[in-house]
């Protein structure tokens, strides 16, 4: 029951943290987080460690437990990481692609439309994940997606902070019709170079991020 109690207040403080209900530098109080979850802070405890190892949460012994600002070293490093996968399996793609496949990439792509007229940010979000999610599941390798679900939280922040503009969305819809049509001609040459473009934008809507919420990077003129 612990183990099952703690799994729970992960995943729900990790969602809390990656959709943003939780800001970066926000105080994080254990007692009411128990009190949520009618357990002991032991399984609270828990659950704060894991997300310290995604480095979304920062412990300070006698002092408390933030969420951590976002480091853009991380940041870099995780979207070098999805990159570099998302790279592959596109690649590997080419061996398993159905035309059903494209049927369910142009319903997530119409889901994120939906989604953008509504200014609904985590749907939009959602869809976009799954949409990505096809290639890994159509390969076999859905434990690669799940890795990069699990490693790359502080990329996902940034992703979220950037799903604020209209501009920003509309961008990301067109970026992956191009890359539909281009599976649709099997073109995979295009389709991935298509891909590493897509994943590659957030560096370069990052400083307008930054500028709009500064309070939620790590300065670094000081430590973490």
């Amino acid at each position: 029951m612990r183990r099952t109690s703690s799994e729970t207040i992960y995943d729900t403080l990790k969602d809390e943290i990656i959709f943003l209900k939780r800001k970066p530098g926000e105080e994080i109080d254990q007692d009411e987080i128990s009190k949520r979850f009618d357990v002991s802070r032991s399984p609270v405890r828990d659950a704060l460690m894991r997300l310290r190892s995604d480095a979304l949460v920062v412990m300070r012994p006698q002092r408390g437990c933030w969420v951590s600002r976002i480091d853009l070293s991380r940041v870099d490093d995780e979207c070098f990481f999805r990159l570099a996968l998302e790279k592959s399996v596109i690649e590997r793609y080419k061996m398993f692609m159905k035309p059903s496949d494209i049927t369910r990439l142009e319903y997530f792509i119409a889901l994120q439309k939906e989604a953008m007229e509504a200014a609904d940010t985590v749907g939009f979000y959602n869809a976009d994940d799954d949409m990505h999610a096809i290639f890994f599941e159509a390969t076999g390798l859905m434990r690669i997606w799940q890795l990069i679900l699990r490693e790359t939280g502080n990329h996902r922040r940034v992703r979220i902070l950037s799903m604020g503009s209209r501009d920003v969305l509309q961008k990301n819809i067109n970026q992956h019709e191009e890359l539909v049509d281009a599976l649709k001609k099997k073109d995979f040459t295009l389709a991935v170079t298509l891909e590493t473009e897509h994943l590659s934008k957030l560096k370069y809507e990052t400083d307008v991020i930054i500028e709009s919420h500064p309070e939620y990077f790590i300065n670094r003129t000081e430590e973490e």
